[in-house]
């Protein structure tokens, strides 16, 4: 290779993985690059040193994949509350709300992990706001800290990915460390990663933002971002350096987390409140049905979409299994037959539907003679799982409900148990399994 080649010429190549023969030339001279010079922003002055701020504006309309930044200003009060279980966001409007992301020196947190980055998000009149205060030198923390001592208590309440784990007890560490109280101590929190968690666990391989960014809001990066796992390496190397060409990369990756947490709270809150008006798959309906569950909603229209939308397996017997619950929690006996029913036919391998249906027809339903069919089917198939301790307390439970069962009825009857019965209430047609 030419010794003759310009510094940059140089550079460039070594950037496409030019490197045969680069090591017998001369290193290629790169001053190092101020943050003033690539990043925009100003200096935040304390009395205790400066830290620099850059600020981004976006129009409340602005699309931020498939929603509109604005989409948070118009979620009920009472969704919040309900799907951050937690009461207190009921009483705080969404425009007091702060989106917070920090990027830090470590991933483990702990009291030596620093927050060289500190993004906020925030409505201002008709402008979307994003605030990220940058450490050019740790030295520099004690005036982030007095610049969000003063700027924090603007807001009511928080929304944060995965902020309750990682970014709030950072926060919360450092002004410990600099005896400061943290401004936002219990304030109302809505942390997203749980509530993705609950909705995208079984659908998606992951629920990183990133990953709900591309997977569920439409939201495409650009090639400025930067892997989050690589974040605390390029800022030691700033650190070491002085060069800050890489930093516009760390504040484009703050930024655009900020930019989803307002449109992935505002879909979440859509989803959970109008399930309807969003084409949601057999998995998301079937986790939403279990979210209702879990507040008080009644969720059976959902888990009957989930089982319209879900082939035979696992998760559609799970379905079966929570509808079938719901409707016998509500006392429909009657109906709580077809589900137990048509449970046992799709897992035939299950003892708990059959046991399920012995005990409805015992209890409820008045007909011991189904009751004892559907006994000694549980007792088939407990036969029929694998050796263990799990298999004999099955076998040990079903055969105390069949020797009741059979003190119970009379001994021609209890001949007889294959017939169709019509069950009371409903329309369906069960019939028992045969007498073994």
């Amino acid at each position: 290779m030419p010794s003759d080649l310009s510094p940059d010429l140089r550079e460039r190549l070594r950037r496409l993985g030019v490197v045969r023969g680069m090591r017998r030339l001369p290193p290629s001279p790169r001053r190092p690059v101020a943050v003033e010079s690539v990043l925009p922003g100003r200096f935040y002055e304390t009395p205790a040193g400066r830290c620099w701020l850059a600020r981004t504006e976006y129009p409340a309309g602005h699309a931020h994949g498939r929603l509109l930044l604005q989409s948070f200003l118009s979620l009920p009060a009472d969704i919040l509350a309900v799907i951050g279980g937690d009461p207190s966001l009921a009483t705080v409007l969404p425009s007091q709300a702060l989106f917070l992301d920090t990027e830090t020196t470590g991933l483990s947190g702990g009291t030596g992990t620093m927050a060289f980055l500190v993004g906020l998000g925030f409505f201002e009149e008709d402008r979307f706001v994003v605030l990220q205060a940058f450490l050019r030198d740790p030295g520099d923390e004690p005036a982030m800290i007095g610049f969000l001592e003063e700027f924090l208590p603007r807001f009511r309440w928080l929304v944060t990915f995965n902020g309750r784990g990682f970014d709030v007890p950072i926060l919360q560490n450092r002004f410990i460390l600099a005896r400061r109280p943290f401004p936002l101590d219990g304030a109302p929190h809505l942390d997203l990663l749980p509530l993705a968690r609950r909705l995208w666990r079984e659908r998606l391989v992951s629920c990183a933002l990133t990953a709900l960014e591309r997977d569920v809001l439409g939201v495409v990066r650009d090639q400025a971002d930067i892997p989050s796992g690589v974040i605390p390496l390029v800022y030691r190397d700033y650190l070491r350096t002085g060069d800050a060409r890489e930093i516009p990369r760390i504040l484009y990756h703050n930024r655009m987390d900020i930019l989803s947490m307002p449109v992935l709270t505002a879909y979440l809150g859509q989803v959970f409140a109008d399930p309807e008006s969003v084409g949601l798959s057999g998995e998301e309906l079937g986790a939403l049905a279990l979210w209702y569950g879990e507040t008080g909603r009644d969720a059976e229209q959902l888990l009957r979409a989930a089982l319209r939308r879900t082939p035979r397996g696992e998760r559609r017997a799970r379905w079966l299994t929570e509808l079938a619950l719901a409707v016998k929690r509500r006392g429909e006996w009657g109906r709580s037959v077809e589900w137990w029913q048509q449970l046992a036919l799709e897992a035939s391998d299950r003892v708990g539907p059959a046991v399920e249906l012995a005990k409805v027809y015992e209890w409820h339903l008045a007909r011991p003679d189904l009751a004892l069919g559907w006994a000694r089917e549980a007792l088939r198939r407990a036969e029929n799982l694998p050796p263990g301790p799990h298999r004999e307390q099955e076998m040990a439970a079903v055969r105390h409900r069949l020797r009741r069962l059979e003190r119970r009825i009379p001994p021609l009857l209890r001949m007889d148990v294959s017939g169709t019965s019509e069950v009371p209430g409903t329309s369906f047609t069960g019939r028992p399994p045969p007498a073994r």
